[in-house]
């Protein structure tokens, strides 16, 4: 799964409508803006063939704005609204960023050979092992691991936190346990995001990722061979998405994300305090064209 610090990297423009490659020897590269994002003070460019990449010391910071940013091969930083984060060191082989404002998810499909990845929060520092998905509240203080494994070291203190599990980072440093299938609005595009440059590369297709194709439909029900149409699951995000095969080759993208009441496998995870006991989750389902080799989707 670990691959060479060559590895192209999967990227969208911000105007662009077209999945492409580049190779960057540095973390730090805006992958996708949307709304007003800053770097410093001087708003983001968007330009389909031009990418900014932060410099060491450079802050990016949202207003109503969101933003996709690569922290090395196979590694996404997502934020929201009103986040702030600080790039410290840019170097892949010690690449080092902080979260300064706001929420930000951290997805990790793979660490390449030689690459060391640390995200700091006030003066926690936490790293990561194999693909999962993290995230970082700075209002709060809190990381909350959706899946893979967390280390973290927060004072004299250090935890490898696992699925499910949360760990306060600030004051006192504690771990505890939260409901993974809580989701927001950042998630939610996060995950979408993540399956569209997923879907649109067939090498990111052949490789070990947290999305798998599944034979059980959002409603729990087999799905027949013969209908024209994949089901791909993921298990860190908790959603499930519909691959429709067109009738014709040109491919059409389907609307955005529907939400539905669904629960495509069983989860172990512990309901919310007070919450109602149901046998399903708030799974997101959406339907999306076929895999192609190369193709357009919207941001």
């Amino acid at each position: 799964m670990l691959r060479s610090l060559g590895l192209a990297l999967l990227i969208a423009g911000a105007n662009s409508a077209w999945a492409q490659y580049v190779v960057s020897a540095r973390a730090g590269t805006i992958n996708l803006t949307t709304g007003q994002v800053f770097v410093d003070d001087r708003p983001v460019e968007r330009k389909a063939t031009k990418f900014t990449t932060l410099i060491d010391g450079q802050t990016l910071r949202t207003n109503n704005g969101r933003a996709e940013i690569l922290l090395g091969p196979g590694v996404f930083l997502r934020i929201g609204p009103h986040a702030t984060v600080r790039m410290l060191n840019s170097r892949l082989e010690d690449t080092r960023v902080e979260i300064e404002h706001g929420v930000a998810l951290v997805e990790v499909i793979e660490i390449a050979n030689g690459s060391s990845l640390h995200v700091l929060l006030g003066s926690s520092t936490t790293t990561f092992r194999g693909i999962g998905l993290h995230r970082f509240d700075a209002g709060s203080g809190d990381l909350y691991v959706f899946g893979g494994h967390a280390e973290v070291s927060a004072g004299a203190q250090t935890f490898d936190a696992t699925r499910g599990r949360a760990v306060h980072l600030l004051d006192v440093p504690a771990e505890s346990r939260f409901d993974p299938r809580v989701k927001d609005a950042l998630l939610q595009w996060a995950s979408s995001r993540s399956f569209r440059l997923f879907v649109s590369n067939p090498a990111a297709r052949a490789r070990l990722t947290h999305w798998e194709v599944t034979n059980v439909n959002a409603a729990g029900y087999s799905i027949p061979s013969d209908q024209n149409r994949s089901y791909y699951f993921n298990r860190d995000f908790g959603v499930q998405f519909i691959s429709r095969v067109p009738g014709r080759s040109q491919v059409t993208f389907l609307p955005p994300p529907v939400m539905v009441d669904a629960n495509p496998r069983p989860d172990p995870a512990p309901k919310a305090p007070g919450s109602a006991a149901t046998q399903s989750s708030p799974y997101p389902t959406s339907g999306y064209p076929a895999p192609a080799s190369v193709g357009g989707f919207p941001n």
